[in-house]
């Protein structure tokens, strides 16, 4: 698979974890500890690169390009929370991983829960940025987003749903904000577009039908929860229009039990790139704790 105009910050690899899925990875640096980063909906593995330019120094660094996604292979997946959860431990299995750290952001959050809550003797710390998992959706909700989907009002559905998306995610919109926008209209012109919608409903829908608020107290390991307080997509808006990210975040950090909020100021959904000092530093510091 060819993709044009599109260059990583890494040296990309590829792993072979069932007959018909090829992933992405790069594995930077070396440490006693691993990250694996895991990224949003619709996204990349260069979401990671502030992080991994700088821990690299002390951590070894993997992230991978989720299938469907990135330089991975698209195929007829059923891109689940549990599916996409399952890929990542195959990647860590298969690479011999040891003493893990999952670092997951928004959908990613949520499959780094799933993670934490199946493999508890693997994960050895959880970091989840702008996190799904924590907002609850009731059947109504449920119900209502699917609609909403079926009509074609989708995040990520075409090259202006992106460009929206990946806008609406920053605070304050910048040429990062740019970058990714063009990244990714460059990887979906390589796949057709209903295999990407496919890709992005299956996504959404899993999020919905394989919610994990009510697991989360379960969760055992030391973790790390980061937000920013102007976060466009967490609460719902249109679901939950009452609700602030600060009571979300804050539900999150008091039903895990071993946890510590992190609320960053004047920083969207993306704050692992629009505020990548602080939420590095702070990364830094945890694991290091």
């Amino acid at each position: 698979m060819t993709i044009h105009k599109v260059k990583y910050p890494f040296a990309v690899k590829h792993l072979s974890i069932h007959d018909s899925i090829d992933v992405a990875y790069c594995d930077e640096g070396n440490g006693e500890q691993t990250l694996v980063f895991i990224h949003g909906l619709a996204n990349y593995l260069s979401s990671w690169k502030y992080q991994i330019k700088t821990l690299k120094n002390k951590f070894r660094c993997v992230a991978m390009d989720l299938p469907g996604n990135g330089l991975s292979s698209r195929g007829d997946y059923p891109y689940s929370m549990f599916f996409y959860a399952e890929c990542v431990y195959k990647l860590i299995e298969q690479l011999n991983l040891k003493n893990v750290v999952i670092c997951g952001h928004s959908m990613g959050g949520q499959i780094a829960i799933i993670l934490a809550l199946r493999y508890p003797h693997l994960i050895e710390k959880l970091i989840l940025i702008a996190p799904a998992g924590f907002e609850n959706f009731n059947s109504r909700d449920v119900l209502l987003f699917e609609q909403g989907l079926s009509f074609g009002n989708m995040f990520y559905s075409d090259e202006t749903g992106i460009e929206s998306s990946i806008m609406q995610s920053f605070y304050t919109p910048n040429n990062e904000a740019n970058h990714i926008i063009s990244d990714l209209k460059n990887l979906l012109q390589n796949q057709s577009l209903t295999q990407w919608k496919a890709m992005c409903k299956g996504s959404i829908m899993g999020m919905l039908n394989e919610q994990v608020s009510q697991y989360i107290q379960n969760i055992t390991c030391k973790t790390l929860i980061i937000f920013g307080n102007k976060d466009h997509f967490i609460p719902n808006k249109i679901l939950h229009p009452f609700q602030t990210t600060e009571e979300i975040a804050k539900f999150g950090e008091a039903v895990i039990i071993n946890s510590k909020l992190l609320l960053v100021p004047n920083a969207g959904h993306f704050v692992h790139i629009e505020k990548h000092d602080v939420v590095t530093n702070s990364i830094s510091s945890f694991l290091l704790d």
